[in-house]
């Protein structure tokens, strides 16, 4: 582990004075970062002081910093650690007001704990000492679990029995492609309830802005550091947490990395341009009391145990070649730079942020919506239909999915609304399919629908199933007296498939 210290600039405290980490407020965005608000308390004042989310690897409540040196945290001498079995015990969420004041300084917070009771004892642990202790114990995971489903930005993987395949992109520093890192993205891949814990933290930051999720973990076995009084005892610190499952026998690991490079006198067959100019945005520590030293110290420091650790081989698929010419032949690719991923960039935002309804006369499009663009204009003929727009866009980051098959491009989707004579809204939905059997959806409602979150709910769902309409996301629509058909691409002319969905309507 690096010894580099973690100093926060413009410390509030007296030099030398040792200080108490009271507690660790949420994550929220402050100029395109996310940051925390850490709350210190010392003999005469209390301060609140805003850090990089990724710095609360460094912070325990209870433990007592000096001079800004977040990595040198001390605790009591007659300081309490033990060992707590809660297999199998579902917690109760709670949350509180709560004010923090001190020598002149008060602010309002909320406390958020999970509580579980066993044995006739309450346990009580901070929803983001979970986070950062369990689900997130690295820099990586960290900045990730704020996005929304963006995992497979930086890689890819495939399940095969008892293997588990992980291509990585090159966006994945391969520094990190070492034991204990694969080992917990393993954890988490390999067990449903853990992925789905980790992509409901993003989803409920973006859709619900507030940290709160569900507890899914079945086996929760940790060693902590505690405060006790009686049969009440707080969780401070998560220290180890033991008997981690992974649920396959070998995981192959991929990475360009690996790959042998050989130079190329051949020009390029492709090369890709960012329409930003100014790059991709990365994260950036220079901000309210980190430093740059915090960027390059590996922040994995809790220990994290293994019933059986699958093998790891590392692969490669073949040379990679290097071609630098270029020529008539060369295509060129416009990418939308969003290849590089940051928590200050939308994650999973981008299903409906920005999109608006638009006349179809002002639509133009080529490829396999122009078809579904043709059909709404014959639709908008129709004597009882009063108006149709529609809206062209591609579907949000974060699945192998998201892109058509040749990895470059983003896949798009089509939504049409048909507001009939008599009131009445109908809704299209169309998705580029590729070589994939998906159906059309024909929405149908009586009175006005909030389409905006109807839309939301059914293209995620067909994002995180990989390419496949969410059966659990359509019976939330339906509960909403939305009907929702399927409408079956059938060989026929684009006039006949008008008539059939006009039907349906």
């Amino acid at each position: 582990m690096s010894k580099e210290a973690v100093i926060i600039k413009n410390w509030p405290f007296s030099k030398g004075e040792k200080v108490k980490l009271t507690w660790i407020g949420e994550p929220f965005k402050h100029n395109n970062k996310w940051m925390v608000y850490a709350y210190f308390r010392s003999t005469n004042n209390t301060r609140r002081i805003m850090l990089d989310w990724a710095s609360t690897h460094f912070l325990s409540v209870g433990k007592y910093y000096a001079n800004g040196n977040l990595n040198n945290g001390e605790t009591k001498e007659d300081i309490e650690i033990i060992d707590i079995n809660l297999n199998g015990v579902k917690p109760e969420y709670r949350e509180r007001d709560w004010n923090i004041s001190g020598a002149g300084f008060s602010v309002q917070t909320k406390s958020k704990t999970f509580n579980f009771y066993k044995n006739g004892s309450l346990y009580t642990i901070p929803i983001i000492e979970i986070i950062r202790a369990i689900l997130a114990p690295d820099k990586f995971m960290l900045n990730r679990i704020l996005e929304m489903d963006t995992l497979e930005n930086y890689f890819i993987y495939e399940l095969n029995r008892s293997n588990l395949d992980i291509h990585f992109t090159a966006e994945y520093e391969a520094k990190y492609i070492k034991g204990e890192k694969v080992n917990h993205l393993a954890w988490i891949l390999t067990n449903e309830s853990v992925l789905r814990m980790f992509n409901s933290i993003g989803q409920g930051i973006w859709e619900k802005k507030e940290l709160k999720y569900d507890f899914l973990l079945e086996r929760f076995n940790i060693r902590a550091r505690v405060e006790r009084k009686d049969k009440f005892i707080k969780v401070l610190e998560i220290i180890s947490l033991y008997k981690k499952k992974i649920n396959v026998e070998e995981i192959n690991v991929f990475h360009p990395s690996l790959e042998e490079t050989i130079s190329s006198n051949d020009p390029k067959k492709r090369k890709y341009v960012s329409k930003n100019d100014k790059g991709d945005r990365e994260l950036d520590p220079d901000a309210d009391g980190s430093t740059k030293d915090s960027e390059g110290i590996d922040t994995f420091m809790l220990n994290h145990e293994y019933e059986r650790e699958p093998k790891i081989k590392k692969k490669k698929t073949g040379r990679k070649v290097t071609r630098n010419k270029e020529d008539k032949n060369t295509k060129t690719y416009v990418l939308d730079s969003n290849n590089l991923r940051t928590t200050a960039d939308t994650g999973g935002e981008n299903v409906i942020r920005g999109l608006e309804f638009r006349n179809l006369a002002e639509i133009k499009e080529i490829g396999e919506l122009q078809e579904f663009i043709e059909v709404l204009k014959l639709l908008e003929e129709r004597q009882d239909v009063k108006s149709v727009d529609i809206i062209i866009d591609n579907l949000p980051e974060g699945k192998r999915f998201s892109k058509l098959n040749d990895g470059i491009r983003n896949r798009k989707c089509g939504i049409g609304k048909i507001i009939m004579v008599d009131g009445r809204e109908n809704c299209l939905i169309e998705v580029e399919r590729e070589d994939k059997a998906l159906s059309m959806l024909v929405l149908k409602s009586n009175n006005q629908a909030n389409w905006k979150s109807i839309y939301n709910i059914l293209i995620m769902g067909l994002v995180n199933e990989s390419g496949k309409w969410s059966n659990s996301e359509i019976e939330k629509i339906k509960e909403l007296e939305i009907t929702v058909l399927r409408n079956k691409h059938i060989n026929k002319n684009v006039y006949e498939k008008a008539t059939h969905i006009y039907e349906k309507l």
